[in-house]
C-alpha cells in the first residue's frame, strides 16, 4: 500500500524548513498550549488515545508538538516514542519502516533483517507488535487527509498502557475523526494576539529593544498583514531585518510587496516568497562580493609579479 509521488521528499523538506524558521525564533506565546498539551498526554486514562492539533499553516503546530516531545517529563513517561511527518504526498511503507527504525534504536537493537523488502502488512505487524506491551507515544506530524490516518492507526495498539498519538493538520474534519471517541482531544491552534505579535516581530528585528517611533507605524501595517500568523511574522522579520531602519521607504516598499487583501492561502505564500527572494538577492551579492575581492587578488598578485 504506497502513497505518494516524486514531489515527496521536496514536500517534506519544506516543513521542515518551515518548522525550523519558526523553531528558531523562540516562539512567544507557546508555554500556555505546550503545558495543556503535556497534561493531556500524561493524564492517567489507560486506552490509548488521539490528541490532535490543528489550525491553519504557518501557526507554529510542528514547533509546539516538537517543544512537547522534546520535553523532559514527557520523554521520561514515554520510553518509546516515534516522530512521523506525513506531509501531503506520502510513502505508507517508507514511514512505517522509518517508525521501525526509531522504536527499535530506543532497545538499541537492530532494525528486523530484512525489512527493506517487507510489505505493508508485514511491516504493520511488526510495529503492532513490538508496541503491544508498551507505553508509546507516536507523533503524525503534518496529515492532510484522514487516509493517512487509516494507514497507521492499525500498527498502533490500544493496549491499556496509557499510550498516545498526537497528531498534526490543517484540516478540522481530519482532526475530529481522527479524535472521534476522544472530542475533547482536538486542540485548536489559534493566531498570536496583535500583542504576541508585535512581540515576536520586534524580538526578531531589534532583539530586546522597542520598535523605534518613526518605523511603528508602516510596522503594525506589516503585522496587519501577517494576522498573527507566526511564520509569516518570522519571514517577514528576516527581510525587514536587512532593511536600512533610519528609511521609511524601504519598510514602506515591503508593505507594498504583499500586496492588498490577500487570500489566506496565497498570504503565506506571498510573505515566504518575499523573504525566499530577499534571501536569494543576498546571497548572490555575497557572492558577487566574493568573486570581486577574488580578481581584485588575483590583480594585486600580476601586478606585484610586474
Amino acid at each position: 500500500m504506497v502513497h505518494g509521488s516524486s514531489s515527496d521528499s521536496t514536500t517534506r523538506i519544506e516543513c521542515q524548513r518551515d518548522a525550523l524558521l519558526l523553531e528558531e525564533a523562540d516562539l512567544v506565546g507557546i508555554e500556555k498550549p505546550k503545558k495543556q498539551l503535556i497534561e493531556r498526554l500524561l493524564g492517567t486514562k489507560s486506552g490509548r488515545e488521539v490528541v490532535s492539533v490543528v489550525g491553519m499553516g504557518g501557526l507554529g503546530k510542528t514547533t509546539l508538538v516538537k517543544r512537547v516531545y522534546d520535553d523532559p517529563g514527557v520523554k521520561k513517561h514515554y520510553k518509546f516514542r516515534a516522530w512521523i511527518t506525513v506531509s501531503q504526498s506520502y510513502k505508507t511503507g517508507d514511514l512505517l519502516k522509518h517508525m521501525i527504525q526509531q522504536l527499535f534504536h530506543v532497545l538499541r537493537k537492530p532494525d528486523p533483517h530484512g525489512v527493506e523488502e517487507m510489505d505493508y502488512d508485514k511491516l504493520m505487524m511488526i510495529i503492532n507488535k513490538f508496541l503491544q506491551q508498551r507505553k508509546y507515544l507516536i507523533v503524525l506530524d503534518d496529515v492532510w487527509h484522514i487516509n493517512a490516518w487509516d494507514a497507521f492507526k492499525y500498527a498502533l495498539p490500544n493496549n491499556n498502557h496509557g499510550s498516545r498519538v498526537l497528531l498534526t493538520t490543517r484540516n478540522y474534519g481530519v482532526a475530529s475523526i481522527c479524535c472521534m471517541e476522544f472530542p475533547d482531544n482536538v486542540y485548536s491552534l489559534n493566531p498570536l494576539s496583535p500583542e504576541e505579535s508585535y512581540t515576536l516581530f520586534c524580538k526578531k528585528i531589534f532583539q530586546k529593544s522597542c520598535c523605534p517611533r518613526h518605523l511603528k507605524r508602516v510596522a503594525e501595517k506589516i503585522l496587519g498583514r501577517c494576522e498573527g500568523l507566526p511564520l509569516a511574522i518570522v519571514a517577514i522579520s528576516g527581510v525587514l531585518a536587512t532593511k536600512d531602519k533610519n528609511r521609511i521607504d524601504e519598510w514602506e516598499m515591503v508593505h507594498r510587496s504583499l500586496g492588498a487583501e490577500l487570500e489566506d492561502n496565497n498570504k503565506l505564500k506571498t510573505i515566504l516568497s518575499l523573504s525566499y527572494n530577499s534571501m536569494t538577492c543576498s546571497c548572490m551579492c555575497l557572492q558577487n562580493s566574493a568573486e570581486r575581492a577574488t580578481e581584485v587578488w588575483y590583480d594585486c598578485k600580476l601586478k606585484v609579479k610586474i
